[in-house]
């Protein structure tokens, strides 16, 4: 790939473009089946069609574009085919790379020539790209470093990308008599994109991780090198260590799934509860594991772009959610949610009466007659999904609550990664922590 599309007009065409070649295989496809029958094998291969469309295509949009894919790579994980879904998760470690030529302008106009020389033997190939950027190996004063190269154009296509992202979103909205108002989603999506897009930014919050988690030997946090960073180019020390789908091909005993397992879980609650501020982005590349000999694995965290802080105000009054969900009460549950905006409160019967039922729901994996809890549970993963359709589909005024999207992609994300490790694990210990948080 040589350069990454710019246009507002030329990113428009392309999703315009995809929207309508995907449309077109499902067609087909359903024509084939209207006239043969219905065929499992067929609708499969339709899928696997369609997802190397998207793959391929917001692949090389890079952008807003190709996040919202990453996405949808997670948050459809428990309900995709594992065929679609590894093509799908391509975008998560394995996006198609643009040249290093076109890279290489931003280093110089970045850094300067002084800069640039300082990083002795760049490596021109990629050992990472990315939906905002690409990762180089070098060298600075004989230490191997990593350097974070943004594309060029990127951060001035977020909104233009947002834009044809919600218009799509008020068509269907609209096709489906619905009255709801995505704006402050977009508003909040593109808060978090920017976000990504400011490397000052993402090292600000790197030293803020760095710092938390100094005396913490279960992590380990990538030092930045301040004189070789910008806001588009971010430098620093290069971490060992193997990707989370490269560790679990390794076959990792039960005990050491177990142990990581528990240390992310330890992480998000540290992040959401202690700290108040949360790397929100699920990606699993976002994560290496490195083994030690004799000793538990070190889990290297590599990307901060996507940090949200929460004040005390909100854990607060999240926390009290929690314990309404824990409190079984209906009307305290119902009650909190239009208290915390979960929920409109012009809404229906129906849509009530579905939203305390998602609540409970998504409690059962924390309630003390569910432990362990095994994140491969196939029923409680379709109730959830079944009751959350419903919810949506009963919605007339509500919008995803724009301070939770991102929070929760981030806890799901989690859930989706302890599936992978197949644990069953006594969540109690987790659910203290987060209703008990002052």
């Amino acid at each position: 790939m040589k350069e990454v599309p710019r246009t507002a007009w030329a990113r428009s065409r392309a999703v315009v473009g995809l929207a309508a070649n995907i449309a077109r295989k499902e067609i087909q496809g359903r024509l084939r089946d209207a006239v043969s029958g219905t065929s499992d094998t067929r609708s499969l291969a339709l899928r696997i069609e369609q997802a190397k469309l998207l793959a391929e295509n917001l692949g090389r949009l890079k952008g807003a574009l190709m996040k919202a894919g990453q996405l949808l790579s997670i948050d459809a994980g428990e309900f995709l085919p594992p065929e679609v879904l590894e093509i799908l998760a391509k975008l998560q470690s394995e996006a198609e790379p643009v040249d290093f030529a076109v890279l290489h302008a931003v280093l110089l106009e970045e850094l300067g020539e002084s800069g640039l020389a300082r990083l002795e033997g760049l490596n021109e190939k990629p050992a990472a790209s990315a939906s905002i950027g690409q990762v180089y190996r070098a060298k600075v004063d004989g230490t191997t470093v990593a350097v974070k190269v943004q594309y060029p154009g990127i951060a001035e296509s977020i909104d233009s990308d947002l834009a044809v992202l919600g218009n799509l979103g008020r068509s269907l909205v609209t096709m489906s008599g619905r009255k709801v108002d995505f704006s402050d989603l977009i508003v909040e999506l593109g808060q978090v994109l920017h976000f990504e897009a400011d490397y000052e930014r993402e090292r600000a919050f790197m030293e803020s991780f760095r710092s938390a988690l100094m005396y913490d030997e279960r992590f380990a946090v990538p030092r930045a090198i301040p004189s070789l960073s910008t806001k588009r180019v971010l430098t620093m020390s290069w971490e060992e260590g193997s990707s989370l789908t490269q560790w679990i091909a390794k076959g990792p005993s039960l005990v050491e799934r177990e142990t990581v397992g528990r240390t992310m879980l330890d992480l998000f609650c540290l992040e959401l509860f202690n700290w108040g501020m949360v790397q929100t982005d699920p990606n699993f590349g976002n994560f290496l594991i490195r083994e030690r000999a004799g000793q538990t694995p070190v889990i290297v965290l590599l990307d901060f772009g996507a940090t949200v802080e929460f004040d005390v105000a909100f854990r607060q009054a999240y926390r009290g959610m929690l314990r309404a969900i824990a409190s079984k009460n209906n009307k305290r549950m119902l009650d909190e949610g239009i208290a915390f905006g979960l929920i409109d409160s012009r809404e229906g019967p129906e849509a009530r009466g579905l939203f305390v039922e998602m609540l409970q729901t998504s409690h059962e994996p924390f309630d003390p007659n569910n432990q362990p809890f095994s994140f491969r549970d196939p029923e409680h993963a379709a109730r959830a999904y079944d009751v959350g359709q419903r919810f949506m589909r009963s919605l007339v005024y509500s919008p995803p609550p724009r301070q939770l999207i991102f929070l929760h992609r981030k806890l799901g994300g989690l859930f989706q990664l302890l599936k992978r490790f197949d644990l069953s694990l006594d969540l109690r210990p987790y659910w203290t922590r987060m209703v008990e948080f002052a």
